[in-house]
Parts: structure tokens; C-alpha cells; sequence
């Protein structure tokens, strides 16, 4: 009895063990992940990022801004000393909004980037791999025609039947009277394989239209597609690749713990790598829209590897301040080797709730989002120690009544 109740016990202990190695993440956050502003020439824009140590780790943390409007751009601080007491620390930014952009309309970007210093001699701090995080400015200068931001998603539904969806918000001051796109679709040799046509929609300004095509095939892998987007008198193209089949990445889970509207939201997002190679540096971009399908929150992981056949968990966090309650668009996309596994969302925000809609799952007031990896691990230790106690009950019985039977 004594010799089982001690392989239980060890048996327990190496679960525990797992479980805290499972559970390890990132110690650097920082959000916003990105601020989107409408250009107005001459003007001044004030913002903040927060910085998050959420291991509680003693370092240096340097701030440095970067990009096309780098020079437009001054932040508050340039060095942060975190101790081990801090959790998250906050520097204000100021960026003056250039003349010389009025003419050209389109995006325009500066990146303020938070950069751990490997030789900081803080007691507790690591010292190796420089770990840095990234907030995006963009700007948006808006054109007096038309123009427009486009997008594409490939969904596979195991049939042989793929869709091809362009997204396209439209970034022009007039109306667009007829968008239709051309997709041709390539092997990554180079080879053409087939073409498909879309519908054709019309677009208001600020507005985001879906144009739909779809290809019938069961020759699964990776593809190219190579898009034309006609709208009215103007052609926009780009390219993107995409696979066929079974996904190399699947977006497993989605929790949040503890949210409150107006606090810092943690989102830990559980994905399944499926191919049998280490996929390195992905990342998670959770992306959410307004009701006139502007950006209210651009949210990045850090990047991680993930190892063949195993899962990960990628942890990104939103500021909520300012955010009101409603029922938001979102997107979250995997990014990995140039590829994106991509998958559209609605938000449900109350003031103690965030509702995930589109992943098969909903994130409750708690955070429980249905079961993490952790969640399922103690229901097997519990189910296995249930079942080995079971057994060992009925054999010590069969065993006294064997005995009785005999004597």
C-alpha cells in the first residue's frame, strides 16, 4: 500500500513540474501593439505605450524609435529601470504630424521599439539574446479619389473546395462604384495553375467590402496567389502565399484571465504545430475594428519556435482604457516563414466580460476559455489517480474474498 501511494505521489510531482514549465512565457509586453492616426497636417499628436514585465524581472529596458517617420516622433524616455516590484511602466510620446507627407497618400509608419539590454548587471536579469517589442504609429494620409487597403484569406474546408476571400476597406475620399479581382494562382516554382474571378461590389468611404472567389482542388500544399484588384478606373496588385490542406499551424485556444474593461488584458493564445519540422520566430497579431472599420487595437506577441508536433503558448496584451462596450470585428493571424494562418473574429466586451466568437470557443468574465493545456492535464492526472485507486479497491476486494472462500 505504502509502495503505491509513493509512485502516486512521484507521478503527481512530475505532472506538477510539467505543467510549470508549460506555463513559462515571455517577461517583456508592451501595448498598444500599434495606433492608427488620420492625417491632418501640422498636428500634434500625444499617445502613451506601457511597458510590461510581467515575470517581475529586475532590468534595463531602452527605448528607440525607428521608421519612415522616426524623426517626427519623440518619446519621453529613453532608458526604463525595472526592479523586481515593478510590473509595467508608462512613457508618453509626441509626434508631430509632417508636412511633407500631404501629397503622398497612403500609410506611413514609425516604430517606437522597447529593447532589453543583455548586459545589464541588475541582479536577476538574464543576460543573453537581446529580447525586444515593437508599437507601431501608423499613418494614414487620405487620398482625394479613390484608394484603397486590401487583404486575402484562403479557407480550406477538407472537401477540395478552397475560398478566396480580398478584403478591401476603401481609404479614398469618394465612393467606389465597382471592385472586382482577378486571382492567379501559382506552385512556389513559378508554375501557373489556375485563375478565378470574384464578384464585384461597390464601396463607400470607410467602408470594408468582401469580394469572393472560389477553386475546387485536392492537390494539397503550398501555393502563391497573385492578386489584381480592378476598382473603377484604377488597378491595385499584391501577392501572398498560402497553403492548401491540412494547416501547418492550428489556433488551438484562447484565454484571457481576470479582465476587467479599462484594465491591461492578457490574451494567451494556445496554437498546435502540425508539420514535423520547428517552425521559428511566430507570432501572434490580433488585430480589432471599430464600427467605421478603423483599427482599435493592433495586439503582437513575442515571437517564439515551437517545436515538430508539439504545442505553444503565444501571450499578447491589450489596453482596454478608452475602450467602450460593444461587439467588435476582429482578426487573428499566426504569422510564421512568410505565411499567415489567419482567422476573422467578433469581440463581445462587457464591463467584466470578453467574449471571442470564431474559434469554436468564448472566453468567460473569469478568463476560463474553454480548456487550456493546463486545464486538460489536471483532468487526466485526476481521471488516472481516480482509475488506479478504482483498480486497486476492487483487486485488494477480490483478493479478501478469495481468501474468505478459502479458509
Amino acid at each position: 500500500m505504502k509502495n503505491k501511494i509513493l509512485i502516486i505521489l512521484i507521478f503527481v510531482t512530475i505532472i506538477i513540474f510539467s505543467i510549470n514549465l508549460i506555463s513559462d512565457v515571455s517577461a517583456l509586453g508592451i501595448s498598444p501593439g500599434r495606433t492608427t492616426i488620420q492625417y491632418e497636417p501640422g498636428q500634434e499628436k500625444t499617445g502613451k505605450i506601457s511597458i510590461l514585465n510581467s515575470e517581475y524581472k529586475s532590468m534595463d529596458i531602452e527605448l528607440e524609435v525607428k521608421g519612415e517617420l522616426k524623426d517626427s516622433v519623440v518619446v519621453s524616455e529613453e532608458v526604463l529601470e525595472f526592479s523586481s516590484l515593478d510590473y509595467s511602466k508608462e512613457v508618453s510620446y509626441k509626434i508631430t504630424l509632417p508636412e511633407n507627407i500631404k501629397d503622398k497618400p497612403g500609410l506611413h509608419t514609425a516604430e517606437i521599439i522597447a529593447m532589453e539590454n543583455p548586459g545589464s548587471k541588475k541582479q536577476g536579469t538574464h543576460v543573453g539574446a537581446t529580447v525586444a517589442v515593437v508599437s507601431q504609429i501608423y499613418v494614414f494620409v487620405s487620398c482625394p479619389g479613390k484608394c484603397i487597403e486590401s487583404d486575402l484569406q484562403v479557407q480550406s474546408d477538407g472537401t477540395g473546395k478552397s475560398k478566396f476571400i480580398v478584403g478591401i476597406i476603401s481609404r479614398g475620399q469618394q465612393k467606389i462604384e465597382q471592385a472586382k479581382a482577378e486571382i492567379e494562382i501559382f506552385s512556389l516554382s513559378g508554375e501557373k495553375i489556375n485563375s478565378i474571378e470574384t464578384n464585384t461590389d461597390s464601396i463607400e468611404p470607410s467602408a470594408r467590402k468582401e469580394l469572393v472567389g472560389f477553386w475546387n482542388t485536392k492537390e494539397g500544399g503550398d501555393y502563391i496567389a497573385k492578386v489584381k484588384i480592378s476598382y473603377d478606373e484604377k488597378i491595385e496588385e499584391f501577392e501572398k502565399q498560402f497553403s492548401i490542406g491540412e494547416q501547418t499551424l492550428l489556433i488551438s485556444d484562447i484565454f484571457v484571465n481576470d479582465f476587467r474593461l479599462g484594465g491591461i488584458a492578457k490574451f494567451i493564445i494556445l496554437i498546435e504545430n502540425k508539420w514535423n519540422q520547428e517552425l521559428k520566430d511566430v507570432y501572434a497579431n490580433l488585430i480589432v475594428y471599430n464600427q467605421q472599420n478603423q483599427e482599435l487595437g493592433n495586439i503582437k506577441s513575442a515571437s517564439e519556435n515551437i517545436a515538430p508536433n508539439s504545442e505553444k503558448e503565444l501571450v499578447a496584451y491589450w489596453d482596454t482604457v478608452g475602450i467602450e462596450e460593444g461587439e467588435y470585428n476582429g482578426k487573428l493571424m499566426i504569422k510564421y516563414n512568410q505565411k499567415s494562418a489567419d482567422k476573422n473574429l467578433v469581440l463581445k466586451i462587457s464591463e467584466s466580460s470578453l467574449e471571442v466568437l470564431g474559434v469554436g470557443y468564448a472566453i468567460s468574465p473569469e478568463g476560463g476559455g474553454g480548456f487550456s493545456l493546463t486545464t486538460i492535464l489536471i483532468i487526466v492526472v485526476v481521471l488516472l489517480l481516480l482509475g488506479n485507486l478504482s483498480w486497486f479497491l476492487l483487486f485488494r476486494k477480490l483478493k479478501k474474498r478469495k481468501n474468505n472462500k478459502w479458509n
